[in-house]
């Protein structure tokens, strides 16, 4: 039913933006666009009291960049709850590596793609991976790159590819997302004994969010760990079933925050944990503004803390290849909600042979990036698998059970 329900959303979603799109067509550019209206102003069938209207408009939820419509969907997806793996989110790769080999496939690590391979004809044919001091090519008819658009484009494709109009017009719809600092808070005592549960906190300083993330962007870096906006704050180990039979007694919490890359990016080409007092105390500033203002949720934790490991957007962009340490890709702004750039912003790309999968392509998150997997390979096998996976669904027998019942 879960599943079900979300393939109705993005159905839905993907409905919207076509009406959308033929209202611009039939009517001209200035017809509404139902993800143009910003977070701050949700449609007046949504908010019919004149005097909370203004409150809504005047105070102001989520920056104006945000859609509304978009924000709607994500919350509604969330109305009866959420999933959390058991044993953590590695075991999502754990559970779909012996899916990939049992169907002939191979999953590489510590192979780096260094550049994605393109023959005489412009075809993309393979990929360049890195092993050792040495280059090994990979030849494939078909090349699907996870990396993100930005990756992809800007840095995997061949010069001369990369210069093409359409990669060009593509990557002028598109900006980069938001990066961001995280921290990890190992702490002594399991859930129960620290009140701890599995609730997602997002802790904001100002009723006005737009004002103060202006504010905090604009500051220097010095001035940065006073002015933090927001703060999404959750306990992993709370969430997770398996986790007291692998480490009884102990918890985690987990903080994400707002960063600049701009802010740490002079150290960018220094090694990984090696970059110095300067870059250390940078970090450590906001990390300990962040931890006054986590232990004002949890005052009891203070003394109850093990370790802390905190990360920059140098160390997404280490770890996870995120070209300036966005958080979540491309930025997904009511710009990038556009019909025009939903439309043009596809898995198959202008390079034969060579189509873009993950959150770039549909929506930001796991869902959006696994709906842009369903959309690639929908593509790349010329059939709509939405419906397969529909018509699956309503012929399982989990489902004619409960018909029956």
């Amino acid at each position: 039913q879960e599943i079900t329900a979300v393939m109705w959303l993005y159905w839905i979603l993907l409905v919207l933006l076509l009406l959308a799109l033929l209202r611009r067509l039939l009517r001209g550019s200035s017809s509404p666009n139902p993800f143009s209206a910003d977070c701050r102003r949700p449609p007046a069938p949504l908010v019919t009291d004149k005097d909370v209207r203004k409150k809504v408009i005047k105070q102001g939820v989520l920056p104006a960049s945000t859609s509304f419509s978009l924000h709607a969907i994500l919350v509604d997806h969330y109305m009866e709850g959420a999933w959390y793996p058991r044993g953590g989110p590695s075991e999502i790769a754990f559970h779909t590596i012996p899916v990939i080999k049992q169907a002939g496939g191979a999953v590489l690590t510590k192979a780096a793609v260094q550049s994605i391979l393109v023959n005489a004809d412009g075809k993309a044919c393979g990929v360049s991976v890195q092993k050792g001091q040495d280059l090994v090519n990979i030849f494939a008819p078909i090349v699907i790159s996870d990396a993100g658009i930005f990756n992809t484009y800007e840095r995997l494709l061949p010069a001369e590819i990369r210069t093409l109009p359409d990669i060009q017009a593509q990557l002028h719809m598109v900006d980069h997302g938001i990066s961001g600092l995280s921290v990890f808070i190992g702490l002594n005592g399991s859930k129960e004994e620290l009140g701890l549960e599995g609730t997602n906190y997002f802790i904001y300083s100002h009723q006005n969010l737009d004002e103060a993330m202006n504010c905090f962007f604009t500051a220097s870096r010095e001035e940065a760990a006073e002015n933090i906006p927001i703060l999404f704050v959750t306990s992993p180990s709370s969430k997770d079933p398996t986790w007291q039979e692998r480490y009884p007694g102990k918890s985690t919490l987990c903080i994400l925050a707002l960063a600049q890359y701009e802010w740490f990016e002079e150290w960018k080409e220094e090694t990984v944990q090696k970059r110095g007092a300067e870059y250390e105390s940078l970090k450590n500033a906001m990390v300990e503004s962040i931890l006054k203002t986590v232990l004002k949720l949890y005052p009891h934790l203070e003394d109850k803390i093990e370790c802390i490991s905190s990360g920059s957007p140098l160390t997404n962009q280490h770890y996870i290849a995120s070209p300036k340490g966005e958080l979540y890709g491309a930025a997904h702004s009511i710009s990038r909600l556009q019909a025009e750039a939903t439309a043009i912003l596809r898995s198959q790309t202008c390079v034969p042979n060579l189509y873009l999968t993950g959150q770039d392509i549909c929506l930001c998150g796991f869902m959006g990036a696994l709906q842009g997997a369903v959309l690639c390979a929908s593509a790349v096998l010329q059939r709509n698998l939405y419906s397969d996976m529909l018509r699956l669904w309503r012929n399982s027998p989990a489902n004619n059970s409960k018909k029956k019942d």
